[in-house]
């Protein structure tokens, strides 16, 4: 009898053994799967973030470029305007002697008489 429970305990502890080996198969399976799972989502994400990265370099190439253009315009601008306030200068220079003129002539009393030419 002592060989039948003995043989009875030993396949026993076999279901057992051979129970545990199933759910460490099974387990590591699982690990595999979320394993790849999880390299896929990496993958996705990296890729994902490069497309992110290129798009981005793109808008920084068109903002460069048109703040280059902006650059552009404002010096030419600049410009422009420098020539101007050159005119408005030179202008109110010939006013003020102009005005001193008048006040000159105002205070001699004297008629300042532009003489006629006659056409040829």
């Amino acid at each position: 009898m002592s060989s039948s429970i003995e043989a009875l305990s030993s396949c026993g502890y076999r279901e057992e053994d051979s129970e545990m080996k199933e759910k460490k198969r099974k387990k590591m399976v699982s690990n595999r799967e979320s394993a790849r799972r999880s390299r896929m989502r990496k993958q996705e994400q990296l890729l994902k973030f490069t497309n992110e990265v290129n798009d981005l370099l793109s808008v920084k190439k068109k903002v460069a470029e048109c703040i280059k253009e902006k650059e552009a315009a404002f010096a030419q601008t600049e410009a422009a305007n420098n020539v101007l306030r050159a005119q408005v200068k030179e202008l109110m220079d010939r006013l003020c002697f102009l005005n001193s003129i008048i006040q000159v002539a105002d205070a001699n009393q004297l008629s300042l008489q532009i003489p006629h030419t006659k056409p040829l």
